[in-house]
């Protein structure tokens, strides 16, 4: 369909945009996606590219024009991310990935709700104790972007199910809470020739660093033998709300920078935040 007939086709839905000192431009919303699809028999995703080709932004990622171009968010939709666990850390991250229009995720965890989590864990909630998070996880971001793929993994991470919780995707996302399931999926990604975003928190401090194939990893920042859960800081000084949700979007933010090939700021560095203090220092790996 050529730009002039897909300005018609759309009209209904059009908005115009003209932006302080900068070319005016068409948004479409969510209805005009929908009917684009339908007249296209394609999926919602195929819809948002085909306008994004010819100048159109969907409504939902207008806001993101300036900071992504218009390759940057097909490149976006077009990724595949891959969510190791659905709690604290990979709540948030998942549910950031899925309003920036990541689209496909990876989602994977094997624990459920319960009510320690309502404290920190943003897709937790009453009517969701007992249920599996990752369940849940694709659940919340179907409400959200109904265009975003999620695969679901409702099993613990380890060496058999690993191979086929990554298949395919571009960047792994480390949320989990115990550096030995840690140490195992940074090794699967580094089978798979994958980038490895690492997060970790404790009380109001969090932790990421990102890993390419080859960079040195978590042994280089913990040491070759990771300590027990029960011995991990974590652990001791408890999670408090704001913790994880900062240090995700940190974690969501390397992983975009990774998809759209710009420079990951904690590659072969770690970057420390102290939410009580507000403070974030990069550190170099000894």
């Amino acid at each position: 369909m050529p730009e002039a007939d897909l300005v018609t086709f759309l009209q209904p839905y059009l908005i115009r945009q003209e932006p302080y000192e900068q070319p005016p431009f068409y948004s479409v919303t969510e209805e005009g996606i929908r009917k684009l699809a339908l007249q296209q028999g394609q999926g919602l995703k195929a819809a948002m590219v085909f306008c994004l080709e010819n100048g159109i932004w969907p409504e939902r990622f207008r806001a993101q024009k300036g900071t992504y171009t218009a390759q940057d968010q097909i490149r976006l939709l077009n990724s595949t991310v891959a969510v190791i666990g659905a709690g604290g850390l990979g709540g948030s991250a998942c549910l950031s990935l899925a309003r920036v229009g990541v689209g496909s995720l990876r989602i994977c965890d094997g624990d459920g709700f319960d009510q320690s989590n309502l404290n920190r864990q943003m897709i937790s909630s009453m009517d969701r104790l007992g249920r599996n998070k990752a369940e849940c996880a694709a659940e919340a971001i179907k409400a959200i972007n109904p265009s975003t793929q999620v695969t679901v993994f409702p099993m613990w991470a380890d060496e058999t199910s690993l191979p086929e919780i990554l298949g395919g995707a571009d960047v792994v996302v480390d949320c989990l809470d115990n550096l030995k399931s840690r140490y195992l999926v940074e090794q699967a990604a580094r089978d798979k020739g994958i980038p490895f975003v690492h997060g970790a928190i404790a009380g109001q401090e969090g932790m990421v660093m990102t890993v390419f194939p080859g960079d040195p990893g978590l042994k280089d920042l913990y040491g070759p033998s990771p300590p027990e859960k029960s011995h991990a800081a974590e652990t001791v000084l408890g999670v408090p709300t704001i913790t994880p949700m900062i240090t995700a979007g940190f974690q969501a933010s390397e992983t975009i920078n990774v998809l759209l090939e710009r420079p990951a700021v904690s590659r072969k560095r770690f970057v420390h935040v102290d939410v009580g203090a507000m403070e974030i220092d990069a550190n170099e790996l000894a």
